[in-house]
C-alpha cells in the first residue's frame, strides 16, 4: 500500500534544482499542504540559461542528487509530478477566438465542455501559427456569449456563440524537449511530468485568493529574468517578462567593486542591502578577490548604493508595465515580491517608493501544515517548488475543467491511512526479517521502486545523453 495524492514539485532554476514532496490534507477550517520531504542541489553555471535547459546531463545529475535527499526523508512514490518552465523561452500571446456551440437551441446554457472545446480550438490555431512552440497554458480573461462581452463566468448563460480573449503561453519546443530529456535520464516516468509556468506556480504558493480577487501583481525577481503576473477577479489579466534581474545586480557589483563575479555574488547575498540610507558609512568589507593579492576593501554603503540603483530600475520597469496596462489603480492588493533577489533587506521599501507608495510585501509560501519541514520550505528558495505542489490541488483558473482539484483527505483519513501503511509495512518487514528489533515509532517506508534506482538509472543513461542538444520526436508519438 502507498500513501495517496503524493505530489512532487520540481523547480528547475537558473542556479539550483529544488524539490518539494507534499500532499493535501483538510481539517475543520479548510485544507493545507503537508510537506513530506524536500531537497535541493546546485547547478553549474550555464546548465540552465534564461529558463532553458542547455546542459542536459548537468541538470539530470543535480536532479538526481536532489531526489536522493528527498528519498532519505520520505520514500513515497509520486502520484503526480509538476516541473517548472519559464524565462525568455516562453511566449505570451494575446489571442481571441470563438466557436459556434453544437446545439440546435439558443435556450441551452453554456457548459464547461463548451469552454474546453474553445480552448482546444485556441491551442490548435496557436500551434498552426507557430510550430516551433508548444502550448503550455491557455488562460481565459473575459468571455463573450452571443453579443454580450466582458463576461467573467459564461457557464449557465444562454447563447449559441461562445468566444473569449486569452493569454496563450507557449514554450520553445526544443527547450521543452531538453527539459523532458533531463527528467527522463533520471527516471523514464518523469518525462510524463506536467509542465507549469514557473511564476504562475509561485503565485499559487505566495498569494491568497482574496488578493487575486482584489487585484495584485506578483513580481518574481530571479537570477536571469524578472517576471510579472497580474491578477484580478481571481484570474490572470497580464503577464510580462524582462531580461533584467539578479544577475545584473551581481554584474554591477563586479564592475563597481573591481572583483570577480563569484565574489560579487557572495557580496550581494551576505552584505547586500536595498536601502543605502539605512547603512552606516564607516563599515568596510574585505574581499579576497584574487589569490596572492591583498584583500580589496569596499564600503558596505557603496555596495548598498549600487544595489539600490539597479533595484530602482527594475521597480520602474515593473511599474511602467503596470501603468501601460492601465492597472495601477486596480491593484488593491498592491505588489508581492518573490524570487531569490527579493531576500535583499528593505527591497519592499525601494519598490514602494518607486511605485507611488503602492503596498509592497515579500511573499513566502502559505497554507502549509505546521511541521518542522514546512518551516524550512516556507522560504523564497522553495516558493516555486511549493507552488508546483499546489498546482495539482488549486486550479490555475477555477473556470477551467482541465485542472480539477484532486481529492483532499481529512486529518482523520490521513492518520488512518498512515497507520495502515506503517502497520502493513512493518508486518512485511517482520516476515522478511523475524529478528528485526526496529522501534515501532520509526516506520519502514519502502521507496516503492523507482527512487531506489535513481543512481543506477542516471549512470546507465549518462553516456546516452545529448549534452545540451535536442532529440527526436519518437518519444512524443
Amino acid at each position: 500500500m502507498k500513501l495517496s495524492n503524493v505530489i512532487a514539485g520540481i523547480d528547475l532554476g537558473s542556479s539550483k534544482v529544488s524539490i518539494v514532496v507534499a500532499r493535501p490534507v483538510s481539517d475543520a477550517v479548510g485544507y493545507s499542504l503537508e510537506v513530506l520531504g524536500f531537497g535541493t542541489s546546485p547547478l553549474p553555471k550555464g546548465a540552465i540559461v534564461n529558463g532553458s535547459v542547455e546542459n542536459i546531463v548537468q541538470v539530470a545529475e543535480a536532479l538526481a542528487k536532489a531526489l536522493q535527499q528527498v528519498s532519505s526523508v520520505a520514500n513515497y512514490p509520486f502520484d503526480t509530478v509538476n516541473v517548472s518552465f519559464g524565462g525568455m523561452n516562453v511566449k505570451v500571446i494575446e489571442q481571441k477566438d470563438e466557436i459556434i456551440r453544437p446545439t440546435s437551441s439558443s435556450g441551452e446554457e453554456v457548459t464547461e465542455n463548451d469552454i474546453a472545446q474553445l480552448i482546444s480550438e485556441v491551442t490548435r490555431v496557436r500551434k498552426q501559427k507557430d510550430s516551433n512552440y508548444d502550448v503550455i497554458h491557455v488562460l481565459p480573461r473575459y468571455f463573450m456569449v452571443d453579443n454580450v462581452g466582458h463576461i467573467t463566468e459564461p457557464v449557465g448563460r444562454q447563447g449559441i456563440k461562445l468566444g473569449a480573449d486569452f493569454l496563450v503561453l507557449s514554450g520553445n519546443s526544443q527547450s521543452l524537449k531538453r527539459t523532458k530529456k533531463s527528467l527522463e535520464i533520471v527516471e523514464n516516468s518523469l518525462r510524463r511530468a506536467n509542465i507549469v509556468y514557473s511564476p504562475i506556480a509561485t503565485g499559487l504558493a505566495v498569494l491568497t485568493e482574496e488578493e487575486k480577487n482584489a487585484g495584485i501583481a506578483l513580481v518574481d525577481i530571479g537570477e536571469q529574468t524578472t517576471d510579472v503576473v497580474i491578477y484580478q477577479n481571481n484570474f490572470i489579466r497580464h503577464i510580462a517578462s524582462f531580461p533584467i534581474a539578479g544577475k545584473n545586480i551581481t554584474n554591477d557589483l563586479k564592475t563597481g567593486c573591481g572583483i570577480q563575479l563569484s565574489n560579487a555574488e557572495d557580496l550581494k547575498c551576505t552584505f547586500g542591502a536595498a536601502l543605502a540610507e539605512n547603512v552606516p558609512s564607516n563599515i568596510e568589507i574585505s574581499i579576497n578577490y584574487l589569490s596572492g593579492r591583498p584583500p580589496r576593501k569596499v564600503l558596505k554603503k557603496n555596495v548598498a548604493l549600487i544595489i539600490e540603483e539597479r533595484l530602482k530600475e527594475i521597480a520602474a520597469m515593473v511599474y511602467g508595465e503596470i501603468k501601460h496596462q492601465g492597472l495601477e489603480e486596480e491593484l488593491i492588493g498592491g505588489v508581492v515580491l518573490t524570487g531569490g533577489t527579493s531576500s535583499i533587506p528593505d527591497i519592499e521599501t525601494v519598490f514602494s517608493r518607486v511605485m507611488d507608495n503602492m503596498n509592497v510585501r515579500v511573499g513566502l509560501p502559505e497554507g502549509l501544515d505546521h511541521t518542522s519541514m514546512a518551516d524550512i520550505v516556507s522560504s523564497l528558495s522553495y516558493a516555486s517548488a511549493v507552488g508546483l505542489a499546489w498546482a495539482s490541488i488549486k486550479p490555475l483558473d477555477e473556470r477551467l475543467i482541465t485542472r480539477k482539484p484532486i481529492k483532499i483527505q481529512s486529518v482523520s483519513e490521513q492518520k488512518k491511512e498512515e497507520e495502515t501503511y506503517y502497520r502493513n509495512d512493518r508486518s512485511t518487514a517482520s516476515e522478511q526479517n523475524p529478528g528485526n528489533t526496529r522501534s515501532s515509532s520509526a516506520p519502514l517506508i519502502d521507496i516503492g521502486g523507482w527512487l531506489s534506482s535513481i543512481k543506477n538509472t542516471f549512470i546507465s543513461n549518462r553516456d546516452q545523453a545529448n549534452d545540451g542538444g535536442s532529440y527526436g520526436d519518437e518519444d512524443e508519438k
